[in-house]
């Protein structure tokens, strides 16, 4: 997907969930960041009818490999999906440092999901922008059956531009998925937030309060970054 080259650097956070840690004794502002409401609103608008789908955020997890902090090759791709958390029914939303690779090699990619599958990854500072729950709601589109689709209104363009719509054929694929799930309160998908690091975080009470500070003033401008192979697709930032 790529950003609409009219589009300015957001500096809004938008924090449903923020995870921080320290690193090596040093405050670092490695976390994830996931708008829960804006992707439950993507998921619930009017094409869905009676119909609509909750995202339902389990408890983040911390993998642990210092290689998988850029994603640089099939061979590291493998290495991700197949460290796949919970059933095949969980989505794992993966959050690493850098994207350079998927499906082929390419500097501004910022996502890349499987096509369907049940995980994805995304750069974790350009999930963390006004843009967040577009990403998101996106890659997990992918995951979810849906290939791109032209138009600057639409979820599944290749521009990140603020479009969101999703029509009622995409619907239908969606709920044909066999990532939707029901309950007794509804349809839902389930997902695991997934933080990729290199080495494990220890925190400390007053730590966390400094760095909860730091976390709301830093500002994180990466571009997105498109790319789409079989299997498997990108997004973009950059205009290309």
């Amino acid at each position: 997907m790529l950003r609409n080259a009219n589009s300015s650097a957001p500096l809004l956070r938008l924090y449903s969930i923020v995870f921080l840690f320290v690193l090596s004794g040093m405050a670092q502002a490695a976390y994830i960041t996931v708008d829960e409401a804006g992707m439950d609103a993507i998921y619930a608008q009017t094409s869905f009818g009676n119909t609509p789908v909750d995202i339902r955020l389990g408890s983040a997890i911390e993998h642990v490999d210092p290689g998988l902090l850029t994603l640089d090759s099939a061979t590291k791709w493998s290495a991700l999906t197949s460290a796949h958390y919970g059933s095949a029914t969980t989505v794992n939303f993966w959050f690493l440092d850098n994207i350079t690779w998927c499906g082929n090699n390419f500097i501004f990619y910022v996502g890349c999901g499987e096509t369907p599958g049940n995980d994805f990854v995304v750069e974790s500072a350009y999930a963390d922008s006004l843009f967040n729950a577009e990403l998101l709601a996106h890659e997990l589109g992918h995951n979810l059956g849906l290939p791109h689709n032209s138009g600057s209104n639409n979820l599944m363009d290749a521009f990140l531009n603020g479009g969101k719509d999703l029509s009622s054929t995409e619907v239908a694929t969606i709920m044909s998925s066999p990532l939707v799930q029901f309950d007794n309160t509804g349809f839902f998908i389930e997902v695991l937030p997934v933080l990729v690091v290199a080495v494990a975080t220890q925190v400390n009470a007053p730590a966390v309060s400094v760095l909860l500070l730091l976390g709301s003033f830093a500002v994180a401008y990466r571009r997105l970054r498109y790319g789409l192979k079989s299997g498997i697709s990108g997004m973009s930032l950059a205009v290309r």
